[in-house]
């Protein structure tokens, strides 16, 4: 029988992770771990854990970095036919600090070399492509974060055409992912950015500590009063949540579970709540599901789900 599940497509940049074998200052670190990255790359990881197919739509160079991220993609159960290769620009990376926290666990530090990389050359050609049309045009869902914009002007533009086209029923899924490295010397023109697409996009996810960055409030019941168009927006701490849909509000508390480092934790987070979504979970559902998926991304340094 055909496959009649809800199809979600990732939309944003892929990186190379270099992780430190040991915790410390980069200066004394010798053995790197290599590692996917990237916000919408790391949701798609966990979404098609969680069973939902998953496609990504990027752009990544044609160097064994970019082979290694296709074929992690591809491990993990996620589609990569619309990550075109890029023969010139390289594949970006990050390198992460790990600095040692007295509960044991590690506080990570990224350090971006994505400058001129083949995802920040993504433009709307990438979203109007065949294979990635095909995708977008198939998806129950689409999703994709206020990093995309910041990575160059024509990632901007290739965001305004996933947000401008038509959706045909199809939710569009938008992460605050607030980067103020990525917007050095253009915040306002960031928040200005990231404020339009939350109040454009049907599902919005934003940190507490974001929150007060782009919306000048962490408060959840005033970042709903200054965001009112989504059907639902979720609000994380590092205790847990607060999700509105339409006139509902249900708050939820984080499980208790092993930290060893955070990062990557929201995207986990994120896609356990969209495949309740797509499941037919209720809000109260979707969110339980969105903590247990974060569990696994807290429990390595990795950045998504094993």
């Amino acid at each position: 029988m055909p496959d009649t599940s809800p199809l979600a497509v990732c939309v944003g940049e892929g990186l190379v992770s270099l992780v430190p074998a040991v915790a410390g200052p980069l200066e004394d670190c010798r053995t790197f771990h290599r590692s996917l990255a990237g916000a919408e790359w790391n949701t798609a990881i966990a979404l098609a854990s969680a069973g939902i197919p998953t496609a990504v739509v990027s752009r990544v160079g044609d160097d064994g970095f970019g082979r290694f991220l296709r074929a992690e993609l591809r491990r993990h159960g996620v589609d990569d036919s619309a990550v075109e290769v890029d023969p010139d620009a390289p594949t970006g990376l990050y390198v992460k600090e790990l600095t040692p926290l007295p509960d044991g666990s590690v506080d990570g530090t990224m350090y971006y070399h994505r400058r001129g990389s083949a995802g920040s050359a993504m433009s709307p050609a990438t979203i109007a492509a065949p294979a990635a049309a095909r995708l977008i045009d198939e998806a129950s869902l689409v999703h994709t974060s206020g990093i995309t914009p910041a990575l160059s002007a024509t990632a901007r533009a290739a965001q305004v055409a996933l947000f401008s086209a038509p959706r045909d029923g199809r939710l569009l899924s938008f992460d605050v992912n607030w980067r103020p490295a990525l917007w050095r010397g253009r915040e306002d023109e960031g928040r200005a950015v990231i404020v339009d697409c939350a109040r454009r996009a049907d599902v919005v996810f934003c940190t507490a500590p974001d929150a007060e960055a782009v919306f000048g409030t962490a408060d959840a019941d005033r970042v709903r009063a200054l965001v009112p168009e989504p059907r639902r927006l979720v609000v994380t701490r590092a205790n847990g949540a607060t999700a509105f849909e339409d006139g509902e509000r249900t708050d939820s508390s984080a499980l208790d579970a092993p930290v060893v480092e955070t990062i990557g934790a929201g995207d986990a987070f994120a896609a356990g709540f969209l495949a309740g979504i797509l499941s037919g979970l209720s809000l109260t559902g979707s969110l339980a599901r969105a903590h247990r998926i974060a569990t696994r991304a807290l429990a390595s340094t990795r950045d998504h789900v094993g």
